[in-house]
């Protein structure tokens, strides 16, 4: 059964902010599906036919990190800056309303990286998704030392402030303000961009980011030098602590998982380029 055909489930998720203005927003959203017959949850139901996010990017983000990445749609209701995710205006909501039920809309799939913690003397292996982007960094902002492989070949070894590996979905986000290139949000593949290299006789390093295709594999691994601090780990802007002593290396790659995005104009993604960076 595709997504259109479930909103005969007659539940939607109502996810939210704490601002002032998208509490408001989101009574309003309440009652004009309450008054289609719909059921709203403010909690995760899997029995939804879509996940409103009310807010900034910020908001969707948590709600799909909340919801472990369902893949329910999800659609974003704009009540702070302009977003990347959050298409719809607040005056907009009537006809985004009537325009669902109808299913009027489009789908967009769009890619997650996963991360791949390996531990040393362990089978253990700690999973991450990342729907904009990972950070990988020394927890105390000090530099931090790499050895980056791409299927298996060594790339480089980085001494900097961070990678950042994103999806084309976040290439709009901390990977654009670090320099990296902008990726139209469905294309298959992901980015890897470098935050303040060190180039020296010891260290090199690209100066441009590296598109990767969906099916590559990317390694990092702590040099000698760096063995005894602690990994900092970034994932959409939540923090994960690693001992790096303890890590034996973390991969990369485009993940199995994914999330549906609704798209009711299909030169949003263009607009919303020229309207916040141009």
């Amino acid at each position: 059964m595709d997504e259109k055909s479930n909103s005969q489930k007659k539940i939607i998720n109502l996810f939210s902010n704490r601002n002032h203005k998208s509490f408001l927003v989101s009574n309003q959203i309440k009652k004009k599906f309450e008054n289609k017959g719909y059921e709203v949850s403010e909690k995760y139901n899997n029995k939804a036919s879509l996940n409103i996010c009310v807010g900034g990017d910020g908001a969707f983000l948590r709600a799909v990190h909340n919801s472990c990445c369902s893949i329910i749609p999800f659609v974003g209701i704009n009540t702070g800056n302009l977003g990347f995710y959050q298409e719809i205006l607040t005056n907009e909501i009537d006809e985004f309303v009537e325009r669902f039920i109808s299913g009027d809309y489009e789908i967009d799939r769009l890619s997650l990286v996963e991360a791949r913690v390996y531990f040393k003397n362990s089978k253990k292996i700690a999973r991450h998704y990342a729907i904009n982007e990972f950070l990988v960094r020394a927890k105390e902002q000090s530099i931090v030392h790499l050895d980056v492989f791409i299927d298996g070949n060594h790339l480089e070894t980085f001494a900097g402030d961070a990678l950042i590996i994103s999806t084309p979905s976040g290439s709009t986000a901390y990977n654009f303000a670090a320099g990296g290139s902008i990726l139209y949000n469905t294309l298959k593949g992901y980015q890897l961009t470098h935050l303040a290299p060190i180039n020296s006789r010891s260290y090199r390093s690209l100066s441009n980011s590296v598109i990767l295709p969906s099916n590559a594999v990317l390694k990092t691994e702590v040099t000698k030098i760096d063995r005894n601090n602690e990994y900092l780990l970034i994932i959409d802007g939540i923090n994960k602590y690693y001992k790096r002593s303890a890590i034996d290396y973390i991969e990369f790659g485009i993940s199995k998982k994914h999330i549906n995005k609704l798209v009711f104009n299909k030169n949003w993604y263009w607009l919303n380029i020229k309207d916040k960076f141009l």
